[in-house]
């Protein structure tokens, strides 16, 4: 039990998390009539100003260069990751 219950909280934390998320964003688009696509080209000029300083560059590579994920493909691949982490710990 004392393995098994950080699990299950990791994994309810995990769908809790990006049920919220989901839930922000839809929200988000009702609240300003904007959808994710038109919001990120709004923000745009933004985060070109604040890369262009050069304070950010790992945020900067992040958000230029790194896979953009939607709500479907991120929830698909997260577990991937928190499970492995969970099997990594679990075996030492």
């Amino acid at each position: 039990m004392d393995t098994v219950m950080p699990v299950v909280d990791a994994v309810n934390a995990y769908v809790i998390g990006t049920v919220r998320r989901e839930i922000t964003e839809r929200r988000a688009e009702r609240a300003t009539g904007m959808d994710k696509r038109q919001w990120q080209a709004s923000f745009g000029p933004y985060l070109e100003r604040t890369f262009a300083t050069g304070r950010f560059p790992a945020l900067s590579t992040v958000i230029r260069d790194g896979a953009h994920l939607d709500a479907d493909q991120t929830f698909r691949t997260g577990p991937d990751f928190l499970l492995d982490g969970i099997q990594a710990r679990i075996s030492s």
